[in-house]
């Protein structure tokens, strides 16, 4: 078959110039599709040369056909396929159908490809018009679709062929299918084999379509009856409708679909209409591509609509597929960058129980690109974990971040973004021990390094002590090539989840963008005294001291979801003389061996829930098995639950046992605000505290703070003159960072309280939900928006400086002594 095509080919007319003028088009289409993607302005003007070539080959050959039919006629598929591709180098420019995806290009060209077989005047094995017909009637859809699509502007189309030229490209689609269809009238009657195959493609399309419609039209049905108009069943008037709609939402492909309409995916409501060339943004912010999807645009046309609005819609699609990221605002672009290099580096430190990481990244901007790019990038940290040091290098040199408060520091970053357009970096806490970086500007011309760093208590459990490395997203970061180090104080054996080879002493791992791993210690129970001083002050690590205390609950709450099974529940009810209740349809039900089983069911397609902690009764226990998303105080931010939960909770005196390792951004944001008592365990331990009428209690003081993760208290003392051992300087950093959280929300309104809670963090150096980290370009900077260096305070941590800092006095004794030094040579070398 092969060699027939070739002969056919071989000695007709015009096939040669043809030939050449496809595959140069073709070259130059593929290099200005993967430019637009990352800088639209860079690539213009390659598709405007693709243009000036196309149309006058386009313009000769359909002259020679129309005058000559006969002798050309064989060139009708060349046409057609560079006819396309002058379509796809305007839509470069003129934006008509917005971002398609690879597939939309690939199946075009299958179609043009196909028509060389069947308009083909050669013989043809049976297998080959098969395929080809098949191929061609899949393939033919889209370009009815195309025809449909620019019905509307076919007005305008026309007034641009008299202008530019370039309007005929919008006529191209409905030509090519009157052309088309004409052409298979005579083919297809010639063998009925290739009527079937081409009605197959149609079909296998058809019915592809059909099924993917009724999977839409499920989930959206399913979204839809938690709708306040849809449903009898008792819901609160607290949470918003789309809180309601998050809870009961299981992340599929098929809803995230249906979330991202008209937000990410291109939905034509009305295919006849006059529609603009391109949407206007919407209010929310959304930084994910655009994109005109002919597939799901005629689905959403047969799909039931949500009856979400936009921002309820990214809501969801924050709390329930974590885009959070996507959501930040962002002041510049950042599509055109790519994450290059990565560096991790981990220090462990068992004796302290605590681990420092430092990230240091290199980004690139694409080599076309024009314009300055912001580039931001998300760490979700382990729980406890707090951010600690950040720079980015300037003109060569390293700057180091300068803490201040959260206010000032995105004011300064505003306005020089904003409006001044020179280089600043930030970090930011965010809610649900979140922390995000922002790095302006790289352009192609400016790649950009930063280094942030980041401490993490380890993991106590079963005897080992277990580091989690951090989740981080950016541009383009799953193809950076990555070195990893670890490293252990006191040279202590380890295990990790991924291979680290020896290297010149270190341990070194070399892969490709950031995956999850683990690395664990053994767990000394007999810790050796280590502290760390500063400011006449030592901050010592020391096992947490627990209690079992008695606690008779007034109710027992079971905060069910589809995390649950069945035998949990079978386990709590086999001590008879305890009562427990479920809050379902904000009403609470008793909880018995006879209706456990039905009740279970009922909360099946529960994700996570948001109990009335504040109508619940004082000293009750809820027992809850938290999952890993949900959403967070952020989201509820405008609803009266939140406002309920912050004014009424606390007297309340709630205890919650999580019998999950896991624990979700609502759940987090509660705990550390203290608006109950927290603790983790598993269930056949939560069993005998319930049975046993008693509660784990944490020692707490105003000098300590806990982190129960690890399993130690760190307490600050007066520094005496005997220190065994010297501590990280990330005791006291873990220190501080917990009195922030502590006491976070009594200080939110007491200005005066803040400012305390600012200079402790500044002397800490620590990101808190107060204070942030700023890098500025120049210390006229820093004074020009109100910013002061940071002095006398432990400035960024950093993995090859973790011990005691010297006191102002030893200082003081240091220089003396060295000037004494200095002296004594100096009169030695006189008196030779």
């Amino acid at each position: 078959m092969k060699n027939e095509i070739q002969e056919y080919f071989k000695n007709q007319t015009g096939v040669n110039i043809s030939l050449i003028v496809t595959l140069i088009s073709i070259a130059i289409l593929v290099f200005s599709l993967i430019g637009s993607s990352h800088s639209g302005e860079g690539f213009e003007i390659l598709a405007m040369i693709n243009i000036v070539i196309l149309l006058p080959y386009g313009v000769i050959l359909s002259f020679n056909i129309l005058r000559k039919r006969a002798k050309y006629q064989h060139l009708i598929p060349f046409l057609f396929l560079n006819w396309f591709i002058g379509c796809f180098s305007t839509n470069i420019f003129v934006n008509v159908f917005e971002n398609l995806p690879i597939w939309v290009y690939v199946t075009t060209f299958l179609f043009c490809f196909s028509n060389f077989i069947i308009y083909g005047d050669f013989p043809k094995t049976k297998n080959s018009s098969i395929v080809s017909y098949f191929i061609n009637g899949g393939s033919f859809l889209l370009i009815l679709y195309y025809t449909v699509f620019l019905l509307p502007i076919c007005g305008l189309s026309a007034v641009g062929i008299l202008i530019l030229g370039m309007g005929f490209y919008g006529l191209v689609p409905g030509i090519v299918s009157i052309i088309h269809i004409s052409i298979l009238f005579k083919t297809l009657t010639k063998q009925k084999s290739n009527i079937y195959a081409f009605c197959s493609g149609i079909g296998i399309v058809f019915v592809g379509l059909i099924v993917f419609i009724l999977l839409l039209n499920t989930e959206s049905s399913r979204i839809n009856k938690f709708g306040a108009a849809k449903t009898f069943e008792g819901q609160s008037t607290d949470l918003p409708e789309y809180i309601i709609i998050s809870q009961n939402l299981k992340p599929n492909f098929f809803n995230e679909i249906l979330l991202k309409k008209d937000i990410v995916y291109i939905a034509t409501e009305d295919f006849f209409e006059m529609r603009g060339l391109g949407g206007l943004p919407g209010k929310q912010q959304y930084n994910e591509r655009k994109t005109h999807n002919p597939f799901l645009n005629i689905a959403y046309k047969f799909t039931e609509t949500i009856n979400l609005s936009t921002d309820d819609k990214i809501n969801i699609l924050k709390s329930n597929f974590d885009k959070r990221l996507e959501t930040e605002e962002q002041l510049w672009s950042g599509k055109d960058l790519t994450t290059k290099n990565i560096k991790e580096d981990v220090k462990i430190y068992p004796n302290d129980r605590l681990a420092y990481t430092e990230i240091t990244m290199d980004i690139v901007c694409d080599e076309k690109s024009w314009r300055q790019n912001e580039a931001i990038y998300s760490f979700q940290l382990p729980e406890g974990s707090v951010a600690t040091s950040l720079s980015l290098w300037v003109n060569g040199i390293e700057r180091k971040g300068v803490l201040t408060t959260k206010e000032k520091a995105k004011a300064a970053y505003n306005q020089i973004v904003g409006v001044e357009a020179r280089d600043p970096s930030l970090m930011q806490w965010k809610e649900g021990n979140r922390v995000t970086v922002r790095v302006f500007p790289i352009t192609s011309e400016l790649p950009r390094t930063f280094k942030c760093g980041f401490t993490t208590p380890l993991q106590v459990t079963n005897n080992k002590m277990t580091y989690k490395s951090l989740n981080i997203k950016g541009p383009n970061i799953n193809n950076a090539v990555t070195i990893s180090r670890i490293q252990i104080d006191g040279n202590t054996s380890f295990n990790a989840s991924k291979d680290f080879d020896l290297v010149s002493n270190y341990y070194i791992n070399n892969s490709k963008g950031l995956d999850k791993w683990e690395a664990s210690v053994p767990l000394n129970k007999q810790t050796q005294k280590s502290a760390f001083i500063w400011k006449g002050k030592s901050y010592e690590a020391k096992p947490i001291i627990k209690e079992q205390v008695a606690f008779a609950p007034d109710e027992i709450i079971l905060d069910l979801s589809n995390k649950w099974k069945i035998e949990e529940i079978e386990a709590l009810l086999q001590l008879r003389d305890k009562k427990y209740f479920v809050v379902l349809h904000n009403e609470k039900q008793l909880l018995t061996n006879t209706n456990y089983q039905e009740l279970f069911n009922r909360f099946e397609e529960l994700n996570y829930s948001l109990l009335p902690l504040f109508d619940l009764k004082e000293n009750s226990l809820i027992i809850t098995k938290s999952g890993t998303f949900s959403c967070n105080f952020e989201e509820l931010e405008s609803s009266d639950y939140l406002t309920k939960i912050k004014t009424k909770a606390k007297d309340k005196h709630l205890k919650v046992i999580n019998i999950s390792d896991e624990i979700n951004p609502f759940w987090q944001t509660v705990k550390e605000q203290k608006y109950v008592d927290y603790i983790t365990t598993d269930l056949t331990n939560c069993v005998t505290l319930i049975g046993k009428n008693k509660f784990v209690k944490f020692k707490t003081s105003d000098d300590s703070v806990n982190l129960e993760t690890a399993g130690i208290s760190i307490q600050e003392n007066q520094a005496g003159d005997k220190t065994a051992l010297k501590g990280s300087n990330h005791l006291y950093r873990m220190f501080c960072f917990g009195k922030v959280l502590n006491d976070q929300v009594e200080i939110q309104n007491d200005t005066l309280k803040q400012n305390k809670y600012v200079d402790l963090a500044k002397d800490a150096n620590i990101v808190t939900p107060i204070s942030s980290l700023i890098v500025l370009e120049t210390d006229d900077d820093y004074k020009k928006n109100g910013i002061e260096k940071n002095v006398n305070t432990l400035g960024n941590a950093s993995i090859n400086n973790d011990g005691a800092v010297p006191e102002p006095h030893e200082w003081l004794m240091i220089v003396l002594g060295i000037s004494l030094i200095l002296l004594y040579y100096k009169k030695q070398k006189l008196a030779s």
